[in-house]
């Protein structure tokens, strides 16, 4: 049995398909919609209404308060650029150890959980073998059951 229920948008009275339906046609829903979001009717359409934000609240921009911060980031970014130093022994060592991370990673993978490596060619081989076993197998069962006894 289904429960009577108002539409939220004109307030007419229908049989509810699941507990959370609150509209009663699609077309009230989308009008409700346009309602909630300001949408205009203008000439066989909804339109959505401009929005005007008044000169007034826009906080004033001070030239100075721009050169200032400016001025900040330049030397932040002195800072940082006098600090950082390419060493080529340190990408050395930090591509040693992502390799070594790497191998350690895989290696405790393939031993505890082998299941979770991607599928390699042997795998794929494997189920190509499996899958056309199994069709043999469906094959000779077919033929068997549709020989007259």
């Amino acid at each position: 049995m289904r429960k009577q229920a108002i539409c939220k948008h004109c307030k007419d009275i229908f049989e509810q398909r699941r507990t959370n339906h609150v509209y009663c046609t699609t077309s009230c829903k989308t009008k409700a919609c346009y309602k909630r979001n300001d949408y205009k009717y203008v000439s066989g359409h909804y339109k959505k209404s401009e929005v005007s934000i008044p000169e007034n609240n826009l906080p004033a921009l001070q030239m100075e308060d721009i050169t200032t911060s400016l001025e900040k980031l330049e030397a932040q970014l002195d800072t940082i650029s006098k600090n950082q130093q390419i060493n080529t022994s340190n990408i050395a060592n930090a591509a040693l150890g992502t390799a070594a991370a790497n191998g350690a990673t895989s290696l405790l993978k393939a031993t505890f959980a082998p299941n979770l490596l991607p599928a390699n060619k042997g795998d794929i081989e494997q189920l190509h073998n499996a899958i056309n076993e199994l069709k043999f197998l469906l094959r000779m069962k077919n033929n068997i059951k549709l020989k007259p006894q």
